[in-house]
């Protein structure tokens, strides 16, 4: 029992997180590593890339958060050690959203608009 309140307290006190959720590729993201509340600095970040290989990120900043900017699309786990206690972090990470499609309709779309509006303002001037 005393082993089972020992591991909710250390869930509940240390964090690792991710933002945004989830994060697209090519895009910056931030991990951040908490206890208590409070941001932690120096915290050594490792990630695990959806291939299975693992690259270290480095240490967190005076804020407890660090950048990466995930390459590839799939699951990534983020991994820290924070006061003996191993914290892991899964996060999705999706492909980059086409937004040539909202563009390609939008453009005409709007161009339409604007003309319609110049003609009724046309017909309402003497």
């Amino acid at each position: 029992m005393t082993s089972v309140v020992t591991l909710v307290c250390a869930a509940l006190l240390q964090q690792l997180q991710g933002a945004p959720f989830p994060a697209e590729v090519g895009q910056p993201m931030t991990v951040r590593a908490t206890r208590a509340g409070e941001p932690q600095p120096g915290v050594q970040i490792v990630v695990e890339l959806p291939d299975g290989s693992r690259r270290d990120l480095g240490p967190t900043g005076a804020d407890g958060s660090l950048a990466f900017v995930p390459e590839t699309p799939g699951g990534h786990v983020f991994a820290a050690e924070l006061a003996g206690v191993k914290l892991i972090a899964p996060h999705p990470v999706v492909a980059p959203r086409r937004r040539w499609l909202l563009a390609l309709a939008s453009v005409p779309l709007g161009s339409v608009l604007l003309w319609r509006l110049s003609r009724a303002r046309g017909r309402r001037d003497p």
